[in-house]
């Protein structure tokens, strides 16, 4: 039950992360003053945010979630 709960706050913190990464992306081509620039910052961006992610999720699907609540928890 926890360790949904767990999965259920992560799912959020995913998300709310998309979407700031998805207004970031947005500024970048709306905004930007060299569109050649644009592109190299966009590609930079989407490069680094999906090797965090990836990461990310990669470290947090490889612990043992119910291990590691029962160590904590009577």
């Amino acid at each position: 039950m926890i360790t949904l709960v767990l999965l259920a706050l992560y799912g959020i913190i995913i998300l709310t992360f998309l979407i700031v990464s998805f207004f970031i992306i947005y500024h970048l081509v709306t905004y930007s003053i060299n569109s050649e620039l644009k592109i190299i910052m966009l590609f930079l961006f989407v490069v680094v945010t999906a090797g965090l992610l990836i990461s990310n999720l990669a470290l947090f699907f490889s612990i043992d979630w119910n291990n590691l609540i029962a160590d904590f928890l009577p």
